[in-house]
């Protein structure tokens, strides 16, 4: 079956090119400390940077959901997220997500100007989270977790992991088309090694069974430097591109990343020999 979904207003799927999210991180505790934007204008600046270089999502994040990383409270979240997002919803014409696992962040995110929900939990950290999507009628972004974020190593847990929640959801009455999934990329885990990553990336083609869009993570992440010797994400893009090229031929319909110029050239490139190029095709701005 051909995956074809309306996100937001923006299609998404198998037939349409595929769509790179930019990444607006306002989170000092964050991995990548070279990606947090912590004032207004400065975050403003930057995604008007990423809308211009082709960004057709962007997703704000005022927690780090790291392993490891100690948890803000929710009004530390809120006061870090609700000024910023109202300033860069002002700026862009494009959706916004926003990256919370907290039913109350999301609600008033979705008040003010964000469109779409990405919930690592697969909302399992918050059970009020899929009535808040109701109420907004607000399409989330589900990350493959059972009972630790990113806890699933392999392609069929992911799977069957995945199925649940939307299993899940759908029994509250939610409308699981409005779901995009995320098949967990990373060390969430210590048991999730670069092995573990690799044969996700791999195998990514799998996860269309579900019939929803995909969504990977794979920016500067820790499993990049198992492989290469990259302590310093700061050094990990090649890397980086080098595998989000594999995983858009094997599937992947949205990439969300740090770096949307050069990730752009990397999905067009990509999305042309999965779709096995043309003599005379033309490539145009992902846009």
């Amino acid at each position: 079956m051909t995956i074809n979904r309306k996100i937001a207003g923006v299609w998404i799927g198998d037939t349409h090119p595929v769509r790179v999210m930019g990444v607006l991180n306002l989170s000092p505790e964050s991995f990548y400390k070279g990606s947090v934007v912590s004032k207004e204008n400065s975050a403003v600046a930057k995604a008007k940077q990423m809308v211009a270089a082709g960004a057709e999502f962007l997703d704000l994040g005022a927690t780090s959901t790291a392993p490891g990383v100690k948890p803000i409270s929710t009004e530390e979240e809120m006061s870090r997220l609700i000024p910023v997002l109202k300033a860069v919803f002002e700026v862009v014409d494009v959706p916004i997500s926003v990256d919370t696992f907290r039913a109350a962040v999301a609600d008033e995110a979705l008040k003010n100007g964000a469109q779409i929900i990405n919930d690592v939990s697969s909302f399992k950290k918050d059970s009020e989270m899929v009535g808040v999507l109701k109420d907004h009628d607000a399409p989330a972004i589900i990350m493959a977790t059972n009972k630790t974020i990113g806890d699933p190593l392999k392609i069929p847990e992911i799977i069957d992991c995945l199925q649940s929640s939307i299993a899940q959801v759908e029994s509250l009455g939610y409308n699981s088309d409005n779901i995009i999934v995320d098949p967990a990329i990373g060390r969430w885990v210590p048991e999730k090694t670069y092995q573990y990553n690799m044969d996700i990336i791999r195998n990514l083609n799998e996860i269309s069974k579900l019939e929803r869009p995909i969504l990977v993570g794979i920016s500067r992440k820790s499993f990049i430097h198992e492989i290469l010797d990259r302590p310093e994400p700061g050094d990990r893009l090649p890397g980086t591109l080098g595998t989000t090229a594999i995983a858009v031929y094997n599937g992947a319909h949205i990439v969300r990343t740090h770096d949307v110029a050069p990730t752009i050239d990397v999905v067009r490139l990509a999305k042309m020999l999965r779709d096995g190029g043309c003599e005379n095709a033309k490539l145009t701005k992902n846009r």
